[in-house]
C-alpha cells in the first residue's frame, strides 16, 4: 500500500520556515489562485503555531474564536502554542507534480466517493515534532500534516 504522508522534509525539496517563536514563513505566491470561502487568494502563510492565513502572518499563539480574527481567513487546524526554534521543523511545498496530483485525485477520490475530483494542484505544509513553548520536552508524537488541493478539499494526517 503506498506511505500515508506524502513526501515532505528538506530532503524532498520543501522550504523550511525560520526558526522563530510564533513566527510564520514569508508570504508564499500560490500556483494556482485559492479560493476560501467566497475570497480568491493568491498568497499563504505558513504560520508556526499550527494554521494558514492568507492576506498577513498571524502571530497569536492562543486560539480565539473565529468571529474575534476579524476578516481574517485562516485555516487553524492545529492551532496552538508551537515553538519551532526549540526543535522540530516546519517545511512547505506546493506541486504541478503529475505523480502527486493523480494520488492526490485518488485519495480523494477514495474518501468522497461520487465526487469525481481531479486535483490541479497541491499545497502541503508540515509541522513535524515541533515542541509546545512551555514545555519544549514535550513534542507532540505525531506530525502534523495539512495537506491541501484547488478546490479546497483538506485533509489531515497524524503519525503515531
Amino acid at each position: 500500500s503506498p506511505p500515508l504522508f506524502y513526501p515532505y522534509g528538506e530532503q524532498e525539496g520543501d522550504t523550511l520556515s525560520p526558526k522563530k517563536d510564533d513566527g510564520s514563513s514569508p508570504a508564499i505566491p500560490l500556483l494556482r489562485p485559492f479560493s476560501f470561502f467566497g475570497q480568491t487568494y493568491s498568497q499563504i502563510y505558513v504560520n508556526h503555531n499550527g494554521d494558514l492565513t492568507f492576506n498577513q502572518s498571524l502571530r497569536a499563539y492562543k486560539p480565539e474564536p473565529f468571529a474575534s480574527c476579524g476578516k481574517k481567513d485562516i485555516i487553524a487546524a492545529l492551532w496552538t502554542d508551537l515553538d519551532n526554534s526549540l526543535g522540530g521543523a516546519i517545511s512547505y511545498s506546493q506541486s504541478t507534480d503529475v505523480t502527486l496530483l493523480s494520488r492526490a485525485s485518488k485519495d480523494i477520490n477514495q474518501y468522497f466517493p461520487g465526487l469525481n475530483f481531479t486535483a490541479s494542484w497541491v499545497f502541503i505544509a508540515t509541522w513535524d515534532k515541533v515542541p509546545y513553548f512551555k514545555d519544549p520536552e514535550k513534542v507532540r508524537s505525531e506530525i502534523f500534516y495539512l495537506f491541501f488541493v484547488i478546490f479546497f478539499l483538506l485533509l489531515l494526517f497524524y503519525k503515531m
